[in-house]
């Protein structure tokens, strides 16, 4: 290694902890933004931790990255999603990172003499860490994002399939929103076994607040029908949409076996004469 490297090297490791700070107070300046006080001390931990390992890196060629940076960097992805906010809140940040850490090799240069074969090896590691910071980062957001948005998926449809019972012998499901494949799965896993431990006679399936079903849908609920007959449950379908009504109609499914009304009120009426 040459000498002027090797200097470098010393440099930035002995003084890892000012360079993070002028970092984070260089690129806030150049945002012209104001984060929280722990915001900014976990990113000058970070920066710490990414001027070591460069120190590192340029005497012994180290390709592999700081754990530090990857943890940094799903923290963030994990706090931004959270906050629902967009991966682009940090992408921003990046440009200004790379100026202020393009003026700083420039004066390192100057400073321990090196040449451009130097500056260029510098620039490129710089260039390295912070490339796998930006991947780490958008691939976190995207992964914490999907999570979220599945576990958000899960709540509405646990809530979207309440069981109210109404008497020993009976228990309605309002059905509300935009019905699929993946909402009647669901119903059938989940939902049934709760009515069948209510040991009713008469399941109300409400449709008035479906806003829309598509084909595999109604497949679905039809055997979800099916089944809850062959468990001894009548079922008795309400509000059912003119366009509910063609779809059923259109894919064959057996309407001799339910009970139709076009509220649950008259449903209550007919049971309870």
């Amino acid at each position: 290694m040459k000498p002027t490297i090797s200097n470098l090297a010393a440099y930035l490791k002995t003084n890892e902890n000012e360079l993070a700070k002028t970092i984070v107070d260089s690129v806030l300046e150049r945002m012209e933004l104001t984060i929280s006080q722990q915001e900014k001390d976990r990113a000058v931990t970070m920066y710490e931790a990414l001027v070591n390992f460069l120190s590192v890196s340029l005497e012994s060629d180290e390709d592999s990255m700081p754990p530090e940076l990857i943890e940094w960097c799903k923290l963030n992805a994990y706090e931004l999603v959270s906050a629902n906010g967009e991966i682009s809140e940090i992408i921003v940040r990046y440009p200004p990172t790379r100026e202020v850490f393009t003026d700083l090799i420039s004066g390192w240069s100057k400073q321990f003499e090196l040449s451009t074969d130097d500056f260029t090896l510098v620039l490129k590691k710089v260039n390295r860490l912070l490339d796998v910071s930006l991947e780490e980062t958008v691939i976190a957001f995207e992964d914490y994002n999907k999570t979220m948005k599945e576990e958000f998926k899960e709540e509405i449809d646990v809530l979207s399939f309440p069981v109210v019972p109404l008497t020993k012998e009976m228990a309605v499901i309002p059905l509300v929103g935009n019905m699929d494949e993946h909402r009647t799965n669901h119903l059938i896993e989940t939902v049934l076994p709760k009515v069948n431990d209510l040991k009713i006679n008469y399941l109300i399936a409400d449709f008035s607040g479906v806003n829309d079903i598509d084909e595999l849908a109604v497949r679905n609920l039809d055997s979800a029908g099916s089944m809850l007959r062959l468990l001894g449950i009548k079922v008795i379908s309400t509000g059912i949409s003119p366009e509910l009504a063609k779809t059923a109609v259109a894919i064959g499914v057996e309407t001799d076996s339910i009970s139709f009304y076009g509220s649950v009120r008259q449903a209550l009426e007919m049971l309870n004469s």
